[in-house]
């Protein structure tokens, strides 16, 4: 496993640089792992960092992570596959001002304050807690029991209606 160190954001963007790898998600920080939707720590995460310059001439640091998540699906409570390809474009400010007046210009925007130094590990930590579902659910869970709730029971509202009819 490639050894996720810490980076200097503006010589990597300056320079063009490329870095690839691939971590488990129970090597990340405790809020990713510990997640209550993750099904299994044991899934790798396979990243591409890219640095460069945009046509303003503004640093950015492209990331691209891939892969395949079990999540628990909120319905059945049994594991699902939840493909996780998240492709993030962040441009690097030097100062607050710079950043504010370009995310009030651009909504779609993703930025952040240059700093000497950048923990990569936590730039992806970020993306995949960004990225998982608000409420992951399969499809279809085939699951019988799930497909008769309350299916035995009257409707209360029927009856109200029939006081409704009565009058």
């Amino acid at each position: 496993m490639l050894d996720l160190n810490l980076i200097d954001p503006e010589v990597f963007a300056v320079e063009k640089q490329i870095l690839e790898g691939s971590v488990k998600l129970g090597e990340l920080d405790e809020r990713v792992w510990s997640h209550e939707y993750l099904a299994s720590k044991e899934a790798d995460v396979s990243f591409i960092l890219k640095g460069g310059l945009d046509k303003w001439q503004r640093l950015f640091l492209d990331l691209s992570l891939k892969a395949d998540m079990p999540l628990i699906c909120q319905r059945c409570v049994k594991p699902m596959s939840f493909e996780l390809d998240e492709t993030s474009h962040i441009v690097l400010f030097a100062d607050e001002q710079s950043l504010d007046d370009a995310m009030l210009s651009d909504d779609e925007l993703e930025g952040m304050l240059l700093e000497k130094e950048l923990d990569i590990r936590t730039l992806i930590e970020d993306q995949i807690l960004m990225a998982l579902p608000y409420s992951p659910r399969h499809e279809n869970c085939h699951n019988i029991e799930l497909e008769t709730v309350n299916h035995d029971k009257p409707n209360p509202f029927a009856a109200l209606a029939g006081l409704k009819s009565s009058r």
